[in-house]
């Protein structure tokens, strides 16, 4: 029989089919119906030692013993009945004559099985965003979007470059009906690809490509009315000046689709501010700050001013955070305020400056990060009141240790905004930041007596109330 062979994660043009098939676990010899999905059969070996091999799209594991695999076909005259119908018939979609594969050519009988075969392969490189990306594409394949969106975002955590990642998260929220989620992933999406981000094959990109702007030109208002408000009109970066002109454009659909694709595969959106304009704005801003061009833009845009930013925080009167997205902060200056999407801590690190030896006796070139973190905290403490020096110690280290590791709670979420705020209006390597956060963390264990301790939120107060 004709043999073609199949990749998952790239194999979306496979049409999704409810499928039972009676199969017998090869781990603990226990039959059962399963929901297969599409078969997949193929031969190996010559023609008197023929072997018939067959795999399925679904993903199921045992009923009984929870295996992944393999299995052997227990009802072989349906099996034979399919084959029958899939060689009389090309149009019947319930058999597919080849082989499904990775992407590193191992064959996988069932989604369950390549899930095991690629967790291997990610216990040997945890660091590979790669890996996380293709276990994210075999889920999503088979059905299984909340784990697909784990693996995404764990992918982004990694490497939040990672256009295919970003892309099918801007297709989930997008499904979902969360447009501001949906606008972060559609802005960082555009903004990676016009910076030159590709996938791991050409053809791939140029879909994706086009798949971004087909997806942006379909989507529905509630999207434009975020993408389209007064801030993001008024923004020179070339992603939103790119999504705006998208979104205005009218005319034949197919040209707009693809002279959008284009840009974002050459790198050549509508034009941005010149030099001389960026310069300017850099003029305008007070010495000691250096915001970084995403949120300078922003800033600019809706006229805060610019010494004065803060991140808004909001609560309930019992002081219960509502963060519903670290990633995307609010910025105040007490009369205005803006969104500024942020990806990860790590992209907002700049330069190479190492961290100074003395950093635990608070060099003074230094004060005004330390001052621009602990008055965040305080104003958490106004809100939720005084938080004890155990959590403080804990969320400090996870700073110095991983910036951008999971969340530890609202508190922590909240300090990782102000901690994006001080990096994107202060110019700090990654080895003063983690200074910083190493001095932060000395001074709670400090002050910290078990079980239980406030009295870091006290100095502070009193430090404060003293002028330092």
């Amino acid at each position: 029989m004709p043999e073609s062979p199949m990749t998952y994660g790239t194999a979306d043009e496979l049409p999704r089919i409810s499928q039972k098939l009676a199969l017998r676990c090869r781990q603990c010899d226990q039959e059962a119906v399963y929901d297969v999905g599409t078969i997949f059969y193929h031969e190996v070996g010559e023609e008197k030692t023929t072997k018939r091999r067959h795999a399925f799209t679904n993903y199921f594991r045992c009923s009984n013993c929870s295996s992944a695999g393999p299995w052997k076909v227990a009802d072989y005259i349906k099996m034979t009945k399919l084959l029958l119908r899939a060689n009389a018939d090309k149009t019947f979609q319930r058999v597919v004559f080849g082989k499904p594969v990775l992407f590193d050519g191992t064959y996988v009988q069932t989604p369950a099985m390549g899930e095991e075969h690629l967790l291997q392969l990610i216990e040997k490189e945890p660091g590979n965003a790669f890996l996380c990306t293709r276990l994210g594409n075999l889920l999503r394949r088979c059905g299984q979007q909340s784990k697909a969106i784990e693996w995404y975002n764990r992918a982004l955590g990694l490497d939040p470059g990672d256009v295919e990642a970003r892309h099918h998260l801007f297709s989930f929220a997008v499904g979902a009906d969360d447009f501001p989620v949906a606008l972060i992933h559609a802005s960082l999406l555009v903004q990676h690809l016009l910076e030159g981000r590709t996938t791991n094959r050409p053809d791939l990109t140029e879909d994706l490509a086009c798949l971004v702007a087909q997806t942006l030109r379909a989507s529905p208002e509630p999207f434009r009315e975020l993408a389209l408000n007064p801030v993001r009109r008024t923004s020179n970066r070339k992603e939103d000046v790119f999504i705006r002109t998208l979104l205005e454009q009218v005319g034949n659909e197919e040209e707009i689709v693809a002279g959008a694709a284009n840009w974002l595969l050459t790198g050549q959106a509508p034009p941005s501010p010149t030099d001389n304009e960026a310069s300017a704005a850099d003029d305008s801003m007070p010495p000691h700050l250096h915001l970084l061009p995403s949120l300078q833009q922003l800033v600019q845009s809706a006229g805060l001013d610019p010494e004065k930013l803060t991140v808004a925080l909001s609560a309930d009167a019992q002081g219960h955070i509502r963060i519903k997205d670290r990633h995307l902060v609010y910025v105040t200056d007490g009369n205005k305020a803006i969104e500024w999407p942020v990806p990860s801590l790590r992209e907002l690190f700049r330069g190479s400056q190492p961290s100074p030896p003395d950093m635990d006796h608070y060099p003074p070139e230094y004060t005004p990060h330390f001052f621009f973190i602990e008055k965040h905290f305080l104003t958490l403490c106004d809100v939720k009141g005084d938080r004890s020096d155990q959590e403080m110690e804990e969320i400090y280290s996870m700073f110095r240790r991983r910036p951008d590791g999971r969340s530890l709670g609202d508190v922590h979420d909240f300090i990782w905004q102000a901690a994006a705020l001080l990096l994107g209006c202060y110019v700090l390597s990654e080895a003063e930041f983690v200074g910083v956060f190493t001095a932060l963390e000395h001074s709670t264990r400090k002050w910290a007596l078990r079980p239980i301790s406030r009295f870091y939120a006290a100095y502070l107060r009193k430090a404060i109330a003293e002028g330092f």
